[in-house]
């Protein structure tokens, strides 16, 4: 199944073609493309390198993959355990010197965004979600207090929206959409849109 963007101006076709799927096969991952797709992550650039990043990584019901599976909301459990991997994408709150990581957010953002587009070279997918207890997870992983939680990631080949409960299916086959430039690229002051993209 696919969900091309339908862009005003040309963008690379992995750009075009991904999104984030609930429903996904229960095809195992073949280790090599996991590992390119985990070293798509690893390169991702960091405030002063830091590479604050780091990830739980479950498989097929193993241990860890319970204890994220644990940690979602319940209208995430309803989808996720489809997913043959479930991860969770900590970052640290501190830089090496001592200093608070004011990005540390961002950075863990980017190594998930550049493992995310590894994994639609590979035709696998990926969905992020918000939609998780950080207490839970900090408790299941005893993660120490210099890391934070940011999203749990579900992992795997495309699945069959029939196998979704029909209000998701309903999302799940509904038309993508986002908004257009010019609400969002501003000039001089905030809401003044840019002359590069006024309609």
């Amino acid at each position: 199944m696919e969900k091309l963007t339908d862009n005003k101006y040309e963008i690379h076709d992995l750009l075009k073609r991904r999104w984030s799927p609930r429903a996904f096969s229960n095809k195992e991952i073949e280790t090599d493309k996991f590992l390119r797709i985990l070293e798509a992550a690893r390169w991702a650039p960091s405030a002063f390198n830091e590479q604050p990043w780091i990830y739980f990584l479950g498989f097929n019901n193993d241990t860890t993959y319970k204890k994220i599976f644990e940690s979602l909301t319940a209208s995430n459990q309803t989808w996720a355990f489809s997913a043959p991997v479930l991860m969770v994408c900590c970052s640290k709150k501190l830089y090496s010197i001592g200093k608070e990581n004011k990005y540390l957010g961002y950075d863990a953002g980017q190594s998930v965004a550049h493992m995310t587009f590894q994994a639609m070279q590979e035709g696998i997918f990926i969905h992020q979600m918000a939609g998780f207890s950080i207490e839970k997870v900090i408790e299941n992983f005893k993660l120490p207090d210099q890391y934070t939680p940011f999203t749990v990631i579900a992992i795997g080949y495309i699945g069959n929206p029939d196998s979704l409960p029909n209000d998701l299916k309903e999302r799940e086959l509904a038309v993508r959409t986002r908004k257009n430039l010019n609400d969002f690229i501003f000039q001089d002051e905030f809401g003044s849109t840019h002359e590069i993209v006024k309609p």
